[in-house]
């Protein structure tokens, strides 16, 4: 079974709408590309870099973080911070058009059920800041912990419109004894993903080249993980005995 999931979360065209999916793989891609490739900010993080190697071999006399990033590393820092917001966006939006095809749902509706998510999820994600900050000191162990048990709230807010209590009780009643299964599925397609990601990569001189070759693979595995959120909720949430493969949507 654990084989099974595998092989079909990392089918992300598999889908009616795939070519909906399609466009959206090259909205995202293009969308994370930008601030990478285009010439704006300071990529330049060597000061910053030098610190933390400092500090690793024991020296902690150094500049603050304020004194080491310049204007342009933090428009670099907030670009990045945008795209990553937009890239589990869109993972919302697709894991959302995966489960809701069972039930005859269109892109139109994934979209706007996820916009509707977005609040909440907001505000939870506030409230996350603190706390995770704290994690750091226990190797963030309690904050994984606690995104396995609300694994499953982002879709309950798509897809059934819970509040953001009722979907969190549901999210844990859904992952309770099932948090391991969750976090290992999601560490073994990481981990699959990352091989042919390094074995092509250390083909590539350029940096450009190095950069798009990133890209592709972030957004793949931003997919991925989404298609395999949508599987997992059906199979534990759903009841769903066996995910069959969706077929691609050929209408012009």
């Amino acid at each position: 079974m654990s084989f099974v999931i595998l092989l079909e979360a990392m089918k992300i065209h598999k889908l009616r709408h795939e070519r909906t999916v399609q466009l959206w793989f090259v909205l995202l891609y293009a969308l994370n590309l930008m601030p990478l490739v285009l010439p704006i900010g300071d990529k330049d993080f060597s000061p910053l870099l030098n610190a933390f190697a400092e500090m690793s071999a024991g020296r902690f006399d150094v500049a603050p973080v304020g004194e080491l990033l310049t204007p342009g590393n933090w428009l670099i820092i907030g670009l990045l911070l945008l795209t990553n917001l937009v890239t589990l966006f869109f993972s919302l939006m697709y894991a959302t058009l995966f489960v809701g095809e069972k039930d005859d749902r269109t892109p139109r509706q994934a979209v706007l059920g996820s916009l509707r998510a977005l609040p909440p999820l907001l505000a939870l994600g506030l409230l996350l800041l603190l706390p995770a900050m704290f994690s750091a000191l226990l190797a963030f162990i309690p904050l994984i912990v606690f995104l396995l048990m609300i694994y499953f709230l982002p879709l309950s807010l798509t897809l059934e419109r819970r509040s953001l209590s009722q979907a969190l009780q549901d999210s844990l009643t859904a992952t309770q004894h099932r948090k391991l299964f969750i976090f290992f599925k999601g560490i073994l397609l990481s981990f699959v993903l990352s091989l042919p990601q390094r074995l092509i990569q250390s083909f590539v001189s350029s940096l450009l080249a190095y950069y798009a070759l990133s890209t592709f693979f972030l957004v793949l595995q931003a997919f991925m993980h989404a298609r395999l959120m949508g599987i997992l909720y059906l199979y534990l949430v759903k009841k769903v005995p066996f995910v069959i493969p969706s077929k691609p949507d050929t209408a012009v």
